[in-house]
């Protein structure tokens, strides 16, 4: 709701003078709230540099505000102490692809789009998530390969109007993600030619040929917003909004520069960092922010917890954080050149600190088994390997199980958002003990690699873990685990 009805509507003084350059494919808070900011910055330098169309691929309802607003929208900077306003004008077009992919494909295929950017979650990309290879059994992919005008998922867009491209002599555009997802260049590149490969050999070829899919690492905290949120933010801005952004003040985008783009700006010139290899950086922030936000987000929200905040408030979640990271994640990651990987989890623990951003357990704990592979699962494997402690981590991957029964620790039902929902409450229904659990849930091998199905320790110490939350709850187990 509108406080005042003085207040206007946001609207351009003056149009986008030239066409978009660059497509950005599942528009969310998140990037608007990250990548935009740094696009606001060159458009600052040189007015109208970047253009962007944004596009959703699933629902209309954000698309259809922001056509209202020309594409504009408000990012508030929530510090520990302060709120900063920043309208944001780098969106031209806003574009619901349900409703036209006829015309997204020729928006792709446009010789004046040069980068494309995608943040579609884990599961948009249509993997099977222990291999991370293109799942050709899913009914995206199927439908996809069947309906070339009009297509469903990102990579089917990307694929299609690359053919496009080539069939007109025109160059791929660089093609960057931003997801949490490791060697996220090589995975979407692998994705995208085994659809093409399934389309005609000699686009497959080509793609491999000249196609440019850079590895990034995105790190910034985005909460999602509330109606709440909107009518309250609505009282520091003197228009009407209803799209605005929180983030926090913390930002770092790295990309690979090992590959030559065709991208027409220099994103260097804004703070982005090009480096040779990615993956140093990924990894530490995979693991340390985005696993140990899953760790909170399991954890705490079986404890009654809702916000990130809360959690990390309690001196259990204080200490179990600093013991996972120290003991159990960073030994899995080789720190980045010139890097302080002791300052970064400092600064870490003082971001989850931040009292303004209210970041939902809940909104963190959805599609699970797309993210446990590459945020838990993958650092469990390495201490194995390496004979360390794998305790702490099996806290999260026990909490997880739990959590997807759809009942938190008081007895109150809630609702599992996770491609596999149905499996785990069918799981939960049939075996109620630790042992037979974690049978059932190791039997899932899209989610659970051999490496660990195998593995007994691993399985040993998953069940007395499990058994521990079961019969003592999630503090109580935490405490243990502690001693």
């Amino acid at each position: 709701m509108i406080k005042s009805n003085s207040k206007i509507a946001l609207s351009r003084v003056s149009p986008c003078e030239k066409s978009v350059n660059v497509v950005h494919l599942g528009l969310g808070a998140f990037y608007r709230a990250f990548a935009c900011h740094y696009f606001q910055k060159l458009n600052a330098i040189k007015k109208n540099s970047v253009r962007i169309m944004g596009v959703s691929l699933r629902t209309p309802d954000l698309i259809r505000v922001l056509a209202r607003q020309d594409g504009l929208f408000t990012a508030f900077e929530k510090g520990p102490s302060q709120l900063r306003p920043q309208v944001l004008d780098s969106i031209c077009e806003a574009v619901f692809a349900p409703d036209s992919p006829s015309y997204l494909l020729e928006a792709l295929a446009s010789p004046t789009v040069s980068l494309v950017t995608l943040t579609i979650t884990e599961k948009g990309y249509c993997l099977v998530p222990s291999s991370g290879e293109l799942d050709l059994t899913s009914e995206d992919i199927i439908y996809d390969l069947e309906h070339p005008k009009a297509p469903r998922t990102a990579i089917a867009f990307i694929v299609y109007s690359l053919n496009l491209r080539m069939n007109r002599g025109l160059r791929p555009f660089t093609c960057i993600s931003c997801d949490n997802l490791p060697s996220n260049g090589a995975v979407l590149s692998n994705a995208v030619l085994k659809f093409a490969k399934n389309i005609d050999e000699g686009l497959c070829n080509w793609i491999s040929e000249f196609g440019i899919f850079p590895s990034s690492m995105v790190d910034r905290i985005v909460p999602a917003i509330s109606h709440d949120d909107i009518d309250y933010l609505s009282d520091f801005i003197p228009h009407i909004d209803l799209a605005p952004v929180v983030h926090e003040p913390y930002s770092l985008w790295v990309i690979e520069s090992t590959v030559e783009t065709n991208i027409e700006f220099n994103l260097q010139e804004v703070g982005v960092k090009l480096v040779p290899n990615v993956e140093d950086f990924e990894r530490l922030k995979l693991r340390c922010l985005n696993g140990t936000h899953s760790a909170l987000a399991y954890l705490g929200y079986l404890a009654g917890f809702k916000t990130i905040f809360e959690a990390v408030s309690q001196p259990v979640f204080e200490t179990f954080l600093n013991k996972l990271w120290n003991n159990e994640i960073l030994p899995s990651v080789i720190p980045p050149p010139d890097f302080e990987t002791s300052a970064y989890i400092e600064k870490l623990f003082e971001r989850y600190k931040n009292p303004n951003i209210r970041h939902l357990t809940k909104q963190i704990a959805m599609d699970g088994s797309q993210k446990l592979p590459q945020r838990i699962l993958g650092t469990i494997i390495d201490n194995l390997n390496s004979d360390r402690n794998i305790e702490l981590l099996c806290e999260v991957v026990a909490a997880w199980i739990r959590y997807t029964s759809g009942k938190d620790e008081f007895g109150n039902n809630f609702d599992v958002i996770d491609p596999k929902t149905q499996k785990f409450y069918e799981l939960h229904k049939k075996e109620k003990n630790a042992t037979h659990l974690v049978e059932g849930y190791l039997l899932l091998d899209d989610i659970f690699p051999l490496a660990l199905r195998r593995n007994d320790i691993f399985r040993t110490t998953l069940e007395e873990v499990l058994t521990r939350q079961i019969h003592g709850g999630t503090l109580k187990s935490l405490k243990e685990a502690l001693k």
